[in-house]
């Protein structure tokens, strides 16, 4: 005797096989929320300034780089993705006055680390330029 699958067991059986995964749907956008690091900044290439304290932060779906708060650059809708044991994040921030900074991370563990462009289009020129951010999670 052949056994048929109905196709409606077949679609609930995926679904509950979704429900099982952790990044499933919206808590993907949220991976990071609640957690906030620490460290320093530098221009890609070279070594971090000591000088350049930054804290990122990860909350209600929208991520903030303190250290341009300043510069009225705005906390901005992030995405987040697993990738083995660690979350790959990416953001754009924007400035009405200072241009937009695209940033593109790592977390693993308790240490990120992220690299940022920063552009700031003009009719007479472009500023672009190129950073790494490394830090440790705020507990």
């Amino acid at each position: 005797m052949r056994t048929q699958l109905h196709p409606f067991a077949v679609v609930l059986a995926a679904f509950l096989v979704g429900l099982g995964n952790p990044t499933h749907g919206a808590d993907l956008a949220h991976l990071l929320d609640g957690k906030a690091f620490i460290g320093k900044n530098g221009e890609k290439g070279k070594a971090l300034d000591p000088d350049q304290d930054e804290e990122i932060v990860f909350q209600d779906g929208r991520f903030t780089s303190v250290s341009c708060v300043p510069y009225n650059f705005s906390s901005a809708e992030y995405s987040a993705r697993l990738v083995g044991d660690s979350v790959h994040f990416e953001a754009v921030t924007l400035s009405p006055t200072h241009g937009k900074i695209v940033w593109k991370g790592v977390v693993k563990g308790d240490t990120a680390q992220a690299e940022f462009v920063w552009t700031k289009e003009r009719w007479y020129w472009d500023t672009r330029r190129e950073y790494w951010f490394k830090g440790v999670r705020e507990k």
